[in-house]
């Protein structure tokens, strides 16, 4: 009894698992026999001979096949109408099928110039590492002696950006995102009150949000698209905590160099840099990258580099307690940003009608074979 239980279950799915198959075989055949009527000029049936498989098959490359029949139908029926509605389903069903002149019908690729399915919106998301580079504005110590020796030195954070783009035509689009980053640097004073004494190391790490504005130009043609772009950037800071070590060193001259006689390391807990930093900034980028499409989508490598605008340190809160407790103080500087991200492109295609026809080439082409023929 179970057994037949167990039969009479996979009898079922085995029937619901290959009745799409039947029913794409049978359109497969009926589209067969549309063609053949077309090719016999009987025109007026094909319509209603595809009807019923349009309403059914939804397999995107059939519907293609079979709505531009339909179009070369409706050009030769003189329906203008109907050519057009089943050119917009082509369209629908392959976003970027496009005749070829040397092949297809002059009337379809003149029909073809009057549409398109380019995008007018794409979302985009992407994430990578980034490294911060400091271009310092005015150089501050709190020693004050001469011999003082500074540097910054790059250390990898981390982003994420999300964001849309607006399409003014096939190349140039407009991009609007949002990103939350997180930044770190790390400054190395030596020599602190003397040669050979103290060194002391402050990392910095930041966090933000922020909104990109840019301009892009895009290659349109081929697998692997390369473009650039420029743009602005508004940054938010949402956190900035330091982290500081001091290696307190005493030594003594001698003939041939010198000798350490007393070390002492001291490192702070996480500190609270925010209200020594400008909450507000902005920066100018450039960048470029290379997509690669996949079927409809792109998957994208970018290389940016941000030009911080504006002054990192608020110069109202440079001096505090520590400032003297652990023995830093701020450059005023900017902070840059170079950034990898890959990604992904999702462009959401739309069929419709231009308000101008891109004819111009296809008469050129008649007229020239028209002169060819004379």
């Amino acid at each position: 009894m179970v057994g037949k239980k167990i039969i009479g279950c996979f009898l079922v799915l085995l029937t619901f698992s290959t009745a799409p198959l039947f029913a794409q075989d049978e359109c497969e055949l009926t589209l067969a026999r549309a063609q053949e009527e077309f090719n016999e000029g009987h025109l007026y049936g094909i319509p209603g001979l595809l009807s019923d498989c349009l309403e059914k098959n939804q397999n995107t490359e059939w519907r293609q096949r079979a709505y531009l029949l339909l179009a070369e139908t409706y050009l030769l029926l003189e329906d203008p109408l109907g050519a057009e509605q089943s050119y917009l389903n082509v369209l629908r069903a392959n976003p970027e099928f496009l005749p070829d002149q040397s092949r297809d019908p002059i009337d379809l690729v003149y029909l073809s110039r009057k549409f398109t399915a380019s995008p007018i919106f794409s979302f985009w998301a992407s994430a990578g590492p980034n490294v911060s580079p400091v271009r310092i504005i005015h150089d501050v110590n709190i020693g004050g002696e001469s011999g003082i020796k500074q540097k910054y030195s790059l250390k990898v954070g981390y982003h994420a950006d999300a964001g849309f783009d607006y399409h003014y035509d096939e190349h140039i689009s407009a991009s609007l995102g949002v990103s939350f980053s997180s930044t770190v640097f790390k400054h190395t004073t030596n020599n602190l009150f003397g040669q050979n004494k103290d060194i002391v190391e402050m990392t910095d790490r930041q966090s933000w949000i922020s909104i990109p504005v840019s301009v892009k130009y895009s290659d349109n043609v081929g697998r692997i698209r390369p473009y650039g772009y420029l743009g602005f950037t508004f940054r938010t800071l949402l956190t900035d905590n330091a982290n500081i070590k001091i290696f307190n060193r005493d030594t003594k001259d001698l003939t041939g160099g010198t000798e350490e006689i007393a070390s002492s390391d001291k490192q702070s807990p996480t500190l609270n840099f925010k209200d020594k930093r400008q909450t507000f900034n902005q920066a100018a980028f450039v960048g470029g990258g290379i997509k690669y499409k996949y079927k409809l989508d792109y998957f994208f490598v970018d290389v940016r580099y941000a030009f911080g605008l504006k002054n990192m340190v608020n110069a109202d809160r440079r001096y505090d307690d520590i400032t003297y407790r652990w023995t830093y103080v701020d450059d005023d500087f900017r902070l840059d940003n170079l950034s990898i991200s890959i990604g992904y492109i999702h462009p959401f295609y739309k069929a419709r009608k231009l308000k101008h026809a891109r004819t111009k080439s296809v008469l050129r082409k008649i007229k020239k074979d028209d002169n060819a023929d004379k």
